[in-house]
């Protein structure tokens, strides 16, 4: 209760003790409280939630007054209402002033997630636009074509993207003009080994997983190897050998002799890296060509690969590796067969067993994905014709249900003919 020259004040917070705390700071023990009462205030980010405070009521007393920076009472006589009245406007003051930092504080904050948030919704509104766009009828027959032939599910993409990005809408109406684009794209993401000339002795390299005939493709380059050399040495023939690493699969080295008599060369096994440099030394110096033959091991088997890349390294051989896969493997197996086999330093690849195949999406689609190139293909068991010289033609011509343009591809890309 206040008395009639008494001005009753009030205070709020949390709990009755944090505003006896209040009224502590601002005048020490020189107040007295005359009554108290919980209230219920909006609260919360939209001011919908009721939040419990305590309402002091208190009167100053005029008798003495406190020192803030001493702790200290003393008695002054009784203040004059100004001076009390100035007091009080300066405290509150002070109390609106904290007040307005934390309103200004939780504003910004307010504003930085409601920014976030239309960011947020911006990005789903675009992503559910673009998932829902009606694709234009000429690029699904293109997704139907490469699908058709085994393209990559990322390879597709590739494209479809060349085409929105390259083509207008009106444009698009032109399916023949989308699809020789598309097809010159095909064209211009295969590459194609260039030929390297070796000072003697040539090492020829092929290794692989297993079942890929590698045994047999490398008879076909040694039998490819033995016409060039004629044709451009007045129909003299190379001196070759064959050497065999293939330590797994039986017969492998009477395979490989029945050969070498056939071709009047000789043949050698070599089961350790030392055995290997031994042999190189012996033939290097009077040897055009030496053909190595490898053991087959799963693209899984890190363990014998490993062991074969150390039998493999003779010092200056300088050898041309070449990686052997079947045209007919799957896409993801491809992957895995090429990054298995990256430790051997392999240049460019030979497709195998074309003849097995009608598709070469695949092989197009992870050659390019792994920025690899191709030299040769082989199809059938003749060694001495059935090897060709990859050209990106070849690739083209055997694309399923686009309409190739024979003339138009050639000019752009060449074609040898073999």
């Amino acid at each position: 209760m206040a008395y009639e020259d008494e001005i009753e004040q009030k205070v709020t917070g949390n709990t009755y003790e944090e505003c006896k705390e209040k009224l502590f700071n601002l005048y020490g023990k020189d107040f007295r409280i005359t009554n108290k009462v919980v209230d219920f205030r909006p609260a919360g980010l939209f001011r919908m939630k009721k939040k419990p405070v305590t309402v002091v009521s208190y009167v100053v007393n005029h008798q003495k007054s406190y020192s803030a920076d001493s702790g200290r009472t003393y008695y002054s006589g009784r203040e004059s209402e100004e001076e009390q009245l100035n007091r009080n406007r300066e405290a509150i003051l002070q109390m609106q002033s904290s007040n307005n930092v934390l309103v200004s504080k939780q504003i910004n904050e307010m504003t930085n997630s409601i920014e976030e948030l239309k960011h947020e919704m911006a990005q789903q509104l675009q992503q559910l636009a673009v998932s829902t766009q009606e694709k234009h009828e000429s690029i699904k027959k293109i997704e139907e074509l490469l699908e058709q032939n085994e393209f990559s599910f990322s390879y597709i993409n590739m494209i479809e993207e060349k085409i929105r990005n390259e083509f207008s809408l009106e444009q698009l109406d032109n399916f023949d003009l989308v699809e020789r684009r598309v097809v010159d794209w095909i064209g211009e993401s295969i590459s194609i080994a260039k030929e390297t000339v070796f000072r003697p002795p040539h090492v020829f390299i092929i290794v692989g997983p297993t079942g890929v005939g590698k045994t047999t493709t490398l008879v076909k380059l040694a039998a490819q190897f033995v016409k060039n050399y004629a044709q451009n040495h007045d129909g003299n023939r190379p001196e070759i050998c064959f050497i065999t690493t293939d330590t797994m699969r039986v017969g492998a080295m009477e395979q490989l002799e029945r050969w070498g008599k056939h071709m009047g060369s000789q043949v050698y096994k070599a089961e350790k890296s030392e055995h290997l440099k031994t042999l190189y030394d012996e033939n290097r110096a009077n040897k055009d060509a030496i053909f190595i033959d490898t053991s087959g091991f799963s693209p899984n088997d890190a363990t014998h690969i490993a062991q074969m890349k150390l039998l493999l390294e003779v010092q200056g051989m300088n050898p041309d590796i070449y990686l052997a896969f079947t045209a007919g493997t799957k896409a993801r197996d491809l992957q895995n067969i090429m990054q298995n086999y990256e430790p051997f330093g392999y240049k460019s690849v030979i497709v195998t067993k074309c003849d097995e195949s009608e598709q070469f999406g695949n092989v197009i689609s992870v050659l390019n994905d792994k920025h690899k190139s191709i030299s040769y293909f082989t199809h059938g068991q003749v060694a001495s014709r059935d090897i060709t010289r990859a050209g990106v033609v070849d690739f083209l011509i055997r694309l399923e249900g686009f309409k190739i343009d024979r003339i138009h591809i050639e000019d752009k890309f060449g074609y040898s003919g073999e």
